[in-house]
């Protein structure tokens, strides 16, 4: 390839990187952080009833209870099953959901702020989602230019394929970490630039195509995709929910519920839909249709559907690693690690060859693990009061900014240290917060993770603040 070519590959894969570093970094971090966002929500309600399987008299009986609480008018009702990667159950309408019992009891009402926000930071970046999700999705697409662009400008990618040089100047080091984390997880990275894109220009896709060819009818053109609702004419009755759940065990024995839906509730037009995860296919699931009374209509043919349809309604599990349990989400948690860190270093390359501007430096590090510290606080935040997260959460990180131009102290070990510290607190308020709850598996999951990062990073913050006026000390002294 010419040199020429390479040259401009890499312009292109700088400014990319830079202008769009700090929405890449958030959205990474956020992402790599809801990769276990079903076990945030154990994590924030850790003393709720968990099981492994429920009985279809005891759906019956959590829906029936649900709906006499909440008459209000809703036009879909869920049941989520303890089988669905959440083992609990859980009734809810288009408003509210609260948590039920094995035998069905209502138990309390679902709280899970705090991981909606992270979940919507990493969809929308906490903005209205009909244009937050287009800007996320573009940012996928950048994903994959800078991906592509950082192969074409790699002089010596077969030699340089495992170089890692650990002596001479940190930068060296760092700049080849970039090109391993880089070259070694491609495919992860291409995978979640491609579903991160689709999922904000579908719906953008979906209308051009629809004014192109169907004469702007865009429900035509996603019957093409998504199979239509059926046609139904029924009376209009509470839905037979036992009865679905029920013929479950003899239509797909082998499959996991996943959830139940409602919808259209309360017309002639309401039918039930069960979500059923198929063995051995990526897609998220397989759609089993009954009307109002619970007899079986048919399946909505994902799971036998063409190659095209499969691979759309594959996109969620693609993307979030949802396809293996614990061991694939692991798996995206470090692939996610190394993107996170991929948009840090390759800030920090940028830095040092502008000779490592002092208040660009601090504002970068203010805003890295400053993030750290406003989610943790948020959390915290979340667990003690009332207020909107959202805000309480950009509030924090404008005041990391703010602090990063304010006092220059605030080096980047330091900030490292701050977002250890935040951590940490995190975990002793929930400890204090919850009692005898945070000594539950599902508290515990996420909390041993957490002390162990907030004591690391407030070690090793504290390790390089020495290492940095050691070498400020020595340098002095050599100028002598």
């Amino acid at each position: 390839m010419k040199k020429e070519t390479k040259q401009n590959a890499l312009n292109a894969h700088t400014w990319m990187g830079v202008f769009l570093s700090v929405g890449l970094y958030l959205v990474c971090l956020s992402g790599t952080l809801a990769v276990f966002y079903q076990e945030f929500e154990r994590w924030e309600q850790p003393e709720i009833t968990e099981m492994e399987t429920v009985s279809s008299v005891a759906v019956e009986r959590a829906m029936s209870q649900f709906m006499s609480a909440h008459p209000e008018e809703t036009d879909h009702y869920y049941v989520v099953f303890p089988t669905s990667g959440i083992p609990r159950l859980v009734v809810e309408n288009d408003h509210i959901a609260y948590f039920a019992d094995k035998d069905g009891n209502l138990i309390t009402q679902e709280n899970v702020l705090f991981t909606k926000m992270l979940v919507d930071l990493h969809l929308y970046l906490n903005l209205p989602a009909s244009w937050g999700m287009i800007l996320v999705s573009i940012l996928g697409a950048i994903i994959c230019g800078l991906v592509i662009t950082g192969i074409v400008a790699h002089k010596r990618i077969t030699k340089d394929a495992f170089k890692l040089r650990r002596k001479g100047s940190g930068q060296q080091y760092q700049t080849d970490l970039h090109n391993r984390f880089g070259l070694w997880a491609t495919p992860f990275h291409l995978i979640i630039g491609v579903t991160g894109a689709y999922f904000g220009m579908a719906g953008v896709l979906l209308t051009v195509v629809a004014q192109l060819y169907y004469d702007g009818d865009r429900d035509a053109v996603s019957a093409q995709i998504f199979t239509p609702d059926p046609v139904l004419e029924q009376a209009i009755a509470l839905p037979n929910v036992e009865k679905a759940v029920a013929q479950m065990e003899t239509l797909a024995p082998d499959s996991q519920p996943l959830f139940l839906t409602v919808h259209e509730a309360n017309t002639s037009d309401q039918f039930i839909e069960i979500f059923a995860k198929v063995p051995g296919k990526l897609i998220y699931s397989e759609n089993y249709r009954f009307d109002t009374q619970g007899n079986y209509l048919g399946t909505a043919g994902y799971a036998d559907g063409s190659w095209g349809k499969q691979a759309v309604y594959a996109m969620y599990r693609l993307h979030f690693g949802d396809f293996a349990g614990v061991p694939s989400k692991t798996l995206y948690f470090v692939l996610g690690m190394m993107l996170t860190a991929l948009c840090i270093s390759g800030m920090e390359i940028w830095l040092a060859k502008k000779a490592n501007p002092p208040m660009a430096c601090r504002l970068w590090a203010a805003m890295v693990w400053g993030s750290i510290g406003a989610l943790a606080l948020t959390a915290v935040v979340d667990m003690l009061t009332s207020l909107p997260l959202v805000g309480v959460f950009w509030v924090l990180l404008l005041a990391c900014i703010v602090s990063a131009v304010t006092l220059p102290a605030m080096i980047k070990p330091r900030w490292q240290q701050f977002s250890g510290l935040c951590v940490f607190t995190l975990v002793v308020v929930y400890t204090l917060y919850h009692g005898k709850g945070s000594l539950n598996l599902a508290a515990l999951q996420l909390n041993v993770p957490l002390m162990v990062y907030g004591l690391w990073a407030m070690w090793r913050g504290q390790t390089l603040v020495k290492r940095h006026f050691y070498h400020g000390i020595q340098v002095k002294a050599e100028g002598v």
